[in-house]
């Protein structure tokens, strides 16, 4: 198979939801680059084309019709991605004969991350509960690499297999069954935070927690007022007041992340997921409740911030800015 079929084949198999995971050519370029030269390129590239094909064979065939209900299309889902899942392992089980240095061992650990991690945004209950892909956002060290390797050797097997098992309970209404998946999906999540916690910056976070409020009309007034305002005293004001809203915003999301840590980790559910269904603890529902409120005052804040950052601008500009919202 030529490679520019390669990357129709597998383009369209990811446009179409149903075989994940899936090794792109972009991800195999990625994680191995130069890495790959002389015999070797010619192994891993035959290596990959087999693949390749192997996966087009999952795909073949009708993937449902008019009789086929949620949770029999689900348990096609699951199978096709269990299929996929072993090709995936047997791709790198071959890669990993090619040559054994720290280089070529850590190019394939990032292969696997790239894709197991990409693949899980599909068919999960509780998208919310992230497992970040962090040595792609900021440098970890080797040892950390691979200790997220072997927690996703260890774990994303069962992972897969109980999330879609939840999503098929979701739809049958057992809420008892899922939120045990649930109970056991936030235990490896907590195992997963615990691995990458040192190495959670600003921009990790916000990938970790994505319904966290970031503020972004609040920066966006504020990079208005830079670009359109040339008076250094109100450049100089717009940088108290974001000051002031940072550290402020800052332990405000602190609160909500800490709640939403406890409620996984200690509690078994995820505040920010429907997952099984509405939660009847007392403790969920009043963490729940707890989290609306936080936001709310996160929501009145920025607004009372954006207010001030007005006011700083004489009318004319003020003006000027209104009209191009």
């Amino acid at each position: 198979m030529s490679t520019s079929l390669v990357i129709a084949v597998l383009s369209s198999l990811m446009g179409s939801g149903l075989v994940q995971p899936i090794c792109t050519p972009r991800d195999f370029h990625n994680a191995f680059g130069n890495s790959i030269q002389g015999d070797n390129e010619f192994i891993a590239k035959a290596i990959f084309d087999d693949y390749a094909e192997q996966v087009q064979a999952i795909n073949s065939g009708e993937t449902e019709n008019a009789d086929t209900t949620p949770s029999q299309q689900l348990a096609i889902e699951l199978q096709r991605a269990t299929e996929a899942d072993m090709l995936f392992d047997e791709l790198l089980s071959s890669l990993s004969v090619i040559n054994n240095d720290i280089e070529w061992r850590t190019s394939i650990a990032n292969l696997r991350r790239s894709v197991l991690l990409e693949a899980r945004k599909f068919t999960n209950p509780w998208p919310a509960t992230v497992w970040v892909d962090v040595p792609s956002i900021t440098t970890v060290p080797d040892s950390v690499l691979f200790q997220i390797d072997t927690f996703l050797l260890n774990n994303i097997d069962k992972d897969r297999t109980e999330r879609f098992m939840a999503s098929v309970l979701q739809l049958g209404g057992n809420v008892l069954k899922c939120k045990a998946y649930e109970k056991q999906s936030m235990q490896r999540w907590g195992e997963y935070l615990d691995i990458i916690a040192p190495y959670i910056d600003e921009e990790v976070a916000a990938a970790l927690y994505p319904q966290l409020n970031t503020g972004e009309e609040v920066q966006r007034i504020a990079n208005w007022i830079y670009k359109n305002s040339n008076d250094t005293k109100i450049h100089e004001s717009v940088s108290k007041q974001l000051a002031i809203w940072n550290t402020i915003k800052k332990k405000q999301n602190e609160t909500i992340i800490q709640l939403v840590i406890n409620s996984r980790k200690q509690l078994g559910f995820d505040p920010w997921s429907r997952g099984c269904g509405q939660q009847t603890d007392t403790a969920a529902y009043k963490i729940k409740n707890e989290l609306m409120q936080k936001s709310a005052e996160i929501n009145e804040f920025d607004k009372a911030t954006n207010n001030v950052l007005l006011r700083l601008l004489p009318e004319e500009l003020r003006h000027s800015f209104e009209s191009e919202e």
